[in-house]
């Protein structure tokens, strides 16, 4: 029996080809529907995330004309709150220091910049100043959230004394609570201003899915 040349089994190159571009349609097909269907989840996600991305944005680009770019000691600046340590503020009797003063003057310019701009103060409900007081403090409880409530009550008529069209076009957008602070989180002496969004913020979301679930 005469066996055939193994190049006999070869198929010819004109099927080759078109297998190979039989193939690649497919492929092509393939990775075309799951584009779809990506970029039919990332529009959504995008569409929802976008309006406070711009939100924090905006907060931290007025934050950096104040204090300058880079990283600040003791001052934490997150989506939409800043976060301070005490000691940069207020001496020990919760009293504003001359450095704590000079803070509190840039913090008035960029709340004053915030609610001056018109996108920016619709996004805004409430600036809520608050700082924990320590936590387990047997029959103190009363009188350690009265210090710290006296204490956030100064930085607030400082913050407001520092820009007068603050305190007279914007001081109801302010407010300050003190809260205990949790045990599992460590107790740390921080105040924060927590800039809380407005209904507009949640309506401009809305707004952008609506296309999404005609």
């Amino acid at each position: 029996m005469k066996l055939k040349a193994p190049w006999n089994y070869v198929p010819p190159p004109g099927a080759v080809l078109s297998f190979a571009l039989i193939g690649l349609v497919l492929l092509s097909s393939l990775l075309y529907y799951r584009a779809v269907r990506i970029q039919r989840f990332l529009e959504p996600a995008l569409a929802l995330s976008q309006p406070r991305n711009e939100f924090s944005e905006a907060i931290a680009r007025i934050v950096e004309q104040e204090f300058g770019k880079g990283p600040i000691r003791g001052l934490d600046v997150r989506t939409s709150s800043l976060v301070i340590e005490q000691a940069l503020l207020v001496s020990r009797d919760g009293s504003l220091h001359d450095a704590g003063r000079s803070i509190v003057k840039r913090l008035s310019r960029v709340f004053l910049k915030l609610l001056e701009g018109k996108q920016t103060r619709a996004d805004i409900s409430l600036v809520l100043i608050s700082a924990g007081y320590p936590p387990g403090v047997p029959g103190a409880e009363a009188s350690e959230r009265a210090r710290v409530q006296r204490m956030l009550g100064g930085v607030l008529d400082a913050l407001l004394a520092e820009q007068p069209g603050l305190k007279a076009n914007y001081w109801a957008f302010f407010a300050t609570t003190a809260r205990p602070a949790l045990p599992r989180d460590g107790y740390r002496e921080l105040m924060e201003f927590r800039i809380i969004p407005s209904e507009m913020l949640h309506m401009e979301v809305l707004q952008r899915l609506q296309k999404y679930v005609q």
